[in-house]
């Protein structure tokens, strides 16, 4: 068990690096493109780029940053609770979690499938849009194993909320 939890933290921990990588050529495209624009020479497509590399920063970047604790967490009942109700919440929240984050993965999975049967691409650079799906299904598996990871952790008691 203890393989399979330092497994998914790792390859949570790579798309995170994969992500926060993909941020600085998202600011790099945008600074490079505001100041091609001022000579009259945009970059062509930027905004297309910007929005594929955005939906991978954003779903590359949810799984790790909620296996280290740093989203916001609004807890005003669930602080007021005595320790073993807080955790019978925090277990009950996770279990929740996986549910629903398993449900999406498999969801835009089956999307993907319908966007590459129909051929969609995007409008400039043709790329086909399935692979964004998969992406973003991917991320959402992850962060369903991560809250496992999490629910794992709560139940032995480890690193309380």
């Amino acid at each position: 068990m203890k393989m399979l939890l330092a497994g998914i933290i790792k390859i949570d921990i790579l798309i995170y690096i994969i992500a926060g990588f993909l941020l600085c050529c998202m600011v790099l495209i945008t600074l490079c493109d505001v100041i091609l624009r001022n000579f009259g020479h945009p970059i062509t497509g930027s905004m297309e780029i910007m929005q594929y590399a955005g939906c991978i920063v954003f779903s590359f970047s949810v799984p790790y940053a909620t296996w280290m604790k740093v989203q916001i967490y609004v807890d005003l009942i669930v602080n007021k609770l005595k320790p073993e109700k807080k955790k019978t919440v925090n277990i009950i929240t996770r279990i929740a979690g996986i549910v629903i984050f398993l449900f999406i993965a498999y969801n835009c999975f089956i999307y993907g499938i319908d966007i590459s049967k129909t051929g969609e691409c995007t409008p400039y650079f043709r790329v086909p849009l399935c692979p964004f799906a998969y992406i973003i299904s991917f991320a959402f598996l992850m962060q369903g194993l991560t809250l496992f990871c999490d629910l794992i952790r709560t139940i032995n008691g480890g690193e309380n909320e």
